[in-house]
């Protein structure tokens, strides 16, 4: 028996000896027995007996110690999963998302600090990426409050459920929400929206911010925040990359365009007179210019002008066969040059007069002589191409294309059309006016 018990005692011995094989660890200022025992994960008292000669009430500065290596050894074979750092991660962040202490995480990556930066390995303890796993449907993303709210807003906005948001930010249940706060929300909503949403990227012509972006494209400036965070709030030079997202993204007109050089300060609306189009037509074309004074050189895009098609005035039946014969390809403009009445008789078959008074030929049109005021109507069903007063000898004029023919209405006191609206047969498009002598 006594053989026996010397073997046994020898036996641990050597276990002893092997389990003092040392980690050295250089004492730090501020630092405490207690402090270097909890990050090596080994207990003050094991620190103690692989360090006779120290004071475990005043330790020195630089003074090295034997951590033993006991529980390192145990610690060594645990398994652990490897997670890359990424923008706006915190050690604190990474240590709730896996469910492990932050000074644990710390120790176990045998981090000097608690900065971690982008694109840095950590050592996650198998029982964090097990915990993660197992809660792997209670991640989490956050959504920064615009204004004011509570919970219930918040749950309502991004349509989960409120029970969800408060058993993540318990600390926030019943509280009033102020602008800028940050909120937990679950994280398959944060997924799907990333899935339904993609983004194209806009290139800043000139400094502002993104408020100024989201008005020029058309998109809420909280969108252009949740796909840009890290712009929020700066201001961005010109060439600064924004992401915007698809529905967003500026589509090329459906009809071709021009352009047309701002002569002298104007805005859209002006433009649009002086060009006979609608104000509208060239908000569609112009959004970044809607509302704005256009200053001198300032390039304006423009309805391009609608194929040139052949003139059948409305007095038809009074042309001669041989006018008729002759090709033309050009939309004509009434003569300029005076020509002397001469009164003339409509043809029962022929289109319905635009007002009735005393009708006389002129030209290549007709006179009609009518008190100012009265209305003027379309002769036919078509589609107004023009509505102006840019040609000075005409006044206000309105044409309609009718499909096979066109109409022309000059001299009018008011238009009350405008270029692209539909007319039907008719229809009152201009009151008369005075012709000009």
């Amino acid at each position: 028996m006594k053989k026996k018990a010397f073997i046994l005692s020898i036996s641990l011995l050597f276990g002893t000896a092997f389990s003092q094989e040392c980690k050295y660890h250089k004492v730090k200022s501020g630092e405490s027995l207690e402090k270097i025992a909890k990050n090596y994960g080994v207990s003050v008292q094991e620190v103690l007996k692989a360090n006779k000669n120290i004071n475990p009430n005043k330790l020195k500065v630089g003074e090295s110690l034997c951590i033993p290596q006991k529980k390192l050894a145990k610690t060594k074979t645990q398994d652990y999963a490897i997670y890359k750092v990424k923008k706006g991660d915190t050690l604190q962040s990474i240590a709730e998302k896996f469910g492990v202490d932050a000074q644990e995480l710390k120790s176990f990556n045998n981090l000097k600090s608690e900065k971690v930066k982008e694109g840095q390995e950590l050592k996650i303890p198998a029982k964090g990426t097990a915990k993660k796993q197992k809660k792997e449907t209670q991640e989490y993303g956050t959504y920064v409050v615009q204004k004011s709210a509570k919970l219930e807003h918040v749950a309502k906005k991004l349509g989960v459920s409120q029970r969800e948001l408060e058993e993540l930010n318990p600390e926030l249940k019943g509280k009033w929400l102020t602008k800028g706060t940050v909120v937990k929300v679950p994280k398959q909503e944060q997924k799907k929206e990333k899935r339904e949403e993609s983004y194209t990227v806009y290139k800043i012509k000139k400094g502002g911010r993104l408020e100024h972006v989201a008005k020029n494209l058309g998109v809420s400036k909280e969108e252009l925040e949740r796909l840009n965070p890290e712009l929020k709030g700066k201001w961005l030079s010109a060439g600064t990359e924004v992401k915007v997202p698809v529905k967003a993204e500026r589509k090329e007109p459906k009809v071709p365009y021009k352009t047309y050089v701002v002569q002298r300060g104007a805005k859209l609306e002006h433009v649009a007179k002086k060009l006979g189009v609608s104000q509208k037509e060239l908000e569609e074309l112009n959004p970044g210019l809607k509302g704005k004074w256009l200053k001198k050189g300032t390039v304006v895009k423009v309805p391009a002008e609608e194929k040139k098609q052949a003139v059948r005035p409305v007095e038809k039946p009074l042309e001669e066969k041989k006018q008729e014969s002759t090709p033309k390809t050009e939309a004509e403009m009434p003569q300029e040059k005076k020509r002397e009445d001469v009164e003339v008789k409509i043809s029962k078959n022929s289109l319905p007069m635009p007002v009735d008074g005393k009708v006389s030929k002129n030209g290549r049109g007709i006179n009609i002589s009518t008190d100012c005021g009265k209305p003027v109507r379309a002769v036919d069903s078509g589609r107004v191409i023009y509505s102006g007063g840019d040609l000075k000898a005409y006044g206000n004029m309105v044409i309609v294309d009718h499909g096979d023919f066109i109409s022309i209405y000059a001299y009018n006191e008011k238009n009350l059309v405008k270029r692209g609206d539909s007319v039907s047969s008719g229809q009152q498009i201009a009151l008369v006016g005075r012709r000009n002598e």
